[in-house]
């Protein structure tokens, strides 16, 4: 399918790699709500824990640029469906084995998939969406990540005091292997490769790795408000599990929401003000993450107000990114893309087992909660040196 063909089906292909992309993410997100059931049934640490969501986005990020080239090849639905068969083998084999061993290969299993969900969506949606509403379609398609973040933060500390965590996990592989049909129906074939000439393919934005710099501190500095909200509210701070899970989940569904608003004025603004945007949201994001650190003196209100404003400005400046990235190299979508998430990834594996190493060894949230702060401070300075890169070379 063609770019021009693919666009008369653009909100159905946006709606579906919504879909795609929450539930290939769903096994980095589920072990930090489901912490405590996890770490009572196994006798693991919070590093530990941590260590699952690390390795499956690290992996994600470390497969980004070979997934992104097999996407050319095979085609944006074929790897949707893949990822998605990946997620339901790594989440039924997992509960069924039934060990910590398990959970570690569940993790890089579905990881190294989900770098092909990113490349192909991307792709398929720049090509099925046009430019005036690019930064709205992949915020929407991107919102799908926040969504299960939201799902999985009612739902499983609720259900992990009631049920196995290896039962959340058989749902979630059903729920998976059901969507790889769905998107069979509705995800464009686009074959990067065969659609451009030889020289078209291998032309990348000079100094396109700025963006992947980038990545890596704005989602390595604010990962740990998906990953450590709940253990945070509940240990931190004396609240309930489900009283913490609805917090986390309700900031993370206004941030959804918000990533919408966010991308329309994006859109209305235009391609070049679009990365001076992220920058700001990235100062916001500083500002929020120190607001939630300060829950621990100054009480649950205050770092309430630092996650709401914390889930809406990382989301909102994750929407822009992609946007911002097809800009810079709309001949190569899947290969900006991938270079783009491997930063983005490489700072996902980096924060959730550090973060939890630092709480475990230093006794507090504080530390941890300051070094993810400073990390977001530098990711606005990367992000303003990124807004340099435009110039396409071959």
């Amino acid at each position: 399918m063609t770019a021009r063909q693919g666009v008369g089906r653009g909100p159905a292909v946006v709606a579906a790699s919504m879909l795609a992309l929450g539930i290939g993410s769903s096994l980095g997100f589920f072990p930090g709500y489901f912490v405590a059931a996890v770490r009572d049934d196994l006798d693991i640490s919070r590093a530990q824990v941590g260590l699952l969501v690390s390795l499956h986005f690290g992996c994600t990020g470390l497969g980004s640029i070979i997934g992104a080239r097999i996407t050319e090849k095979v085609g944006t639905r074929a790897a949707v469906v893949v990822d998605q068969m990946m997620v339901a083998v790594a989440a039924w084999g997992a509960a069924l084995l039934d060990s910590y061993a398990a959970l570690l290969a569940a993790a890089v299993f579905a990881g190294f998939g989900y770098a092909l969900a990113n490349a192909a969506t991307n792709e398929a949606v720049a090509a099925a969406v046009p430019e005036t509403r690019r930064t709205l379609a992949l915020s929407a398609k991107t919102s799908g990540v926040p969504m299960i973040a939201l799902i999985s933060a009612v739902l499983v500390p609720w259900a992990s005091d009631r049920w196995s965590w290896n039962l959340i996990l058989m749902i979630a592989g059903t729920a998976a292997a059901a969507n790889a049909l769905i998107s069979s129906a509705i995800i464009p074939d686009i074959r990067a490769a065969g659609k451009r000439s030889k020289r078209q393919g291998s032309v990348l934005p000079k100094g396109i790795w700025w963006f992947a710099v980038s990545a890596f501190f704005l989602v390595g500095s604010s990962q740990p408000l998906f990953s450590w909200a709940v253990p945070y509210l509940d240990e931190g701070l004396g609240t309930s599990k489900p009283v913490a899970g609805a917090i986390a989940g309700t900031a993370a569904g206004l941030g959804a929401v918000c990533m919408s608003l966010t991308a329309l004025r994006a859109d209305y603004l235009g391609r070049t003000r679009r990365v001076p945007l992220i920058v700001g949201l990235c100062s916001v994001l500083t500002a929020s993450i120190l607001l939630t650190m300060s829950g621990l003196t100054l009480g649950l209100v205050v770092a309430t107000i630092g996650l709401f404003a914390g889930f809406i400005a990382q989301l909102a400046a994750i929407g822009i990114m992609h946007a911002a990235v097809v800009d810079r190299a709309p001949q190569a979508v899947a290969r900006a893309t991938g270079v783009t998430m491997t930063g983005y990834y490489m700072g996902a594996l980096a924060t959730p087992v550090s973060f939890g190493a630092l709480v475990d060894w230093l006794g507090t949230y504080t530390w941890a909660w300051l070094v993810m702060a400073l990390a977001s401070g530098v990711g606005a300075a990367c992000f303003a040196r990124a807004n340099r890169v435009g110039d396409v070379v071959p």
